[in-house]
């Protein structure tokens, strides 16, 4: 009997260390420090993002960049994150099982000198308590992954910043340069003239004036356009020496634009923002927890079945266990998750006018910009027809150089203005895609 009953023991410890054995998960280092951090960084290229040769235009750019920039990588580790608990959330409870030997001594005539049994815990969930977790779970995990579309939209707002931006302190610095090539002509003019006592020198002076102003002006703009390349390198996580002297398409901002409608935006946003959808993720959540936290008030089950050997005799019971909800009804957590859905439903609600606000703001600046942008055209046309007559006039042997070149600074001046508004025009539609998250086709 004796070795009957060691020989058990033996089989059920060596079952049990295998069972265990054979569903463990390793571990596998992944080290990280500073160095390779840094190498990996500076081996971030356009080619490695897929691009090369040509000038890149910004919707190239911002394909590219969305497959491998850091910020997108931390939304999809999160996500992926979400994911993994899912796991968490769907396991069952294990069994636990106890073994509690005894000898007895001093042993009578004919019986064994141990007592020893074996009993099992096997816990039972009760109220659907599983289902309730994973649908949690599975919530958070959708709210993670429309983060990562959030993340990528974010990434590409700032890219489109940054376009605008270069491309804005780039074509200024260009119109600047021709205005102060036309103005030097016209100081060397009025040299001239002031040599032949046909014009005055203050006048020349202010010419003098008005053309290291814009020296400056063009040194300013050259700056501006510097930083807007280090702000496009830093919005594709890129060393900005990978794009120094890199050529880029601007050709997008010169094309025409239509009219938007507010209800069509408003729409579109409230069922395709991202961080809206996220937001009722976020309520989904809040309600299955409460679903959950509502299940907890429920007690689970503990089935308890044993065997004892006691010095001969075998016996077996079966154990049932419960709870018993006589102190916590789990009130205090039930009260947590209402006032937790009741913040997220007040969150969705804040957000939807935030976004209505932003909308109607950005279709405002939007008119005010296309407004100011056919004022300058009208002064660019205006302009143009007064230099054209005064080379008319020159040509016919009846005005002078001078004239000309005065003219071609007012039209270099409502170039200037032109520019600006063109530029509040990107401005106001990139306000209007953030808004709605809708990239507006140009």
């Amino acid at each position: 009997m004796r070795l009957h009953f060691l020989s058990a023991l033996k089989f059920v410890s060596f079952f049990g260390a295998m069972l265990s054995y054979s569903g463990c998960i390793h571990y596998s280092p992944k080290p990280l420090s500073h160095e390779s951090a840094r190498a990996s960084f500076e081996k971030r290229s356009l080619s490695s993002l897929g691009l090369s040769g040509g000038a890149l235009s910004f919707e190239k750019l911002s394909r590219a960049v969305l497959k491998s920039h850091p910020d997108v990588a931390v939304a999809r580790a999160a996500a992926d994150e979400a994911k993994a608990a899912l796991v968490t959330a769907g396991a069952r409870p294990n069994p636990t099982v106890s073994f509690n030997p005894t000898r007895v001594t001093p042993q009578e005539a004919g019986l064994s000198p141990w007592v020893a049994g074996f009993s099992l815990d096997v816990p039972v969930e009760t109220a659907g308590k599983r289902a309730r977790r994973l649908d949690v779970a599975q919530s958070s995990a959708n709210a993670a992954a429309l983060h990562v579309s959030d993340a990528a939209w974010q990434v590409r707002s700032k890219l489109r910043k940054a376009w605008i931006d270069l491309f804005a302190a780039e074509r200024r610095a260009e119109t600047l340069r021709a205005q102060l090539a036309t103005q030097g002509d016209t100081v060397k003019a009025l040299e001239t003239r002031v040599s032949g006592g046909e014009s005055s020198r203050p006048e020349l002076m202010q010419s003098r004036l008005l053309m290291n102003q814009t020296r400056l002006l063009v040194s300013g703009a050259e700056k501006s356009a510097a930083e807007a390349r280090a702000d496009v390198a830093a919005a594709m996580a890129l060393p900005v020496s990978q794009i120094t002297g890199v050529k880029f398409d601007f050709s997008a901002a010169e094309k025409p634009v239509g009219e938007f409608s507010a209800k069509k935006l408003r729409a579109a946003a409230f069922t395709q923002r991202s961080d809206i959808l996220a937001s009722l993720a976020d309520y989904a959540t809040a309600e299955a927890t409460l679903r959950l936290e509502v299940a907890k008030q429920y007690p689970d089950i503990h089935l308890g079945p044993g065997y004892e050997f006691d010095q001969g005799p075998n016996k077996w019971s079966l154990g049932l266990s419960l709870t018993l909800p006589v102190f916590d009804r789990n009130r205090g957590p039930i009260a947590e998750a209402e006032a937790k859905r009741e913040s997220a439903a007040a969150k969705f609600h804040a957000l939807e006018a935030k976004v209505s606000g932003e909308i109607d703001r950005a279709l405002a600046s939007y008119r005010g910009a296309l407004a100011k942008l056919k004022t300058a055209d009208e002064l660019v046309a205006e302009t143009k027809k007064q230099h054209d007559s005064a080379e008319a006039l020159l040509k016919g042997g009846e005005g002078d150089r001078l004239a000309v070149l005065t003219a071609q600074v007012e039209r270099d001046a409502a170039a200037l203005g032109h520019l600006d508004a063109q530029i509040e025009v990107l401005q106001a539609i990139a306000a209007i895609e953030d808004a709605s998250q809708i990239p507006l086709a140009r």
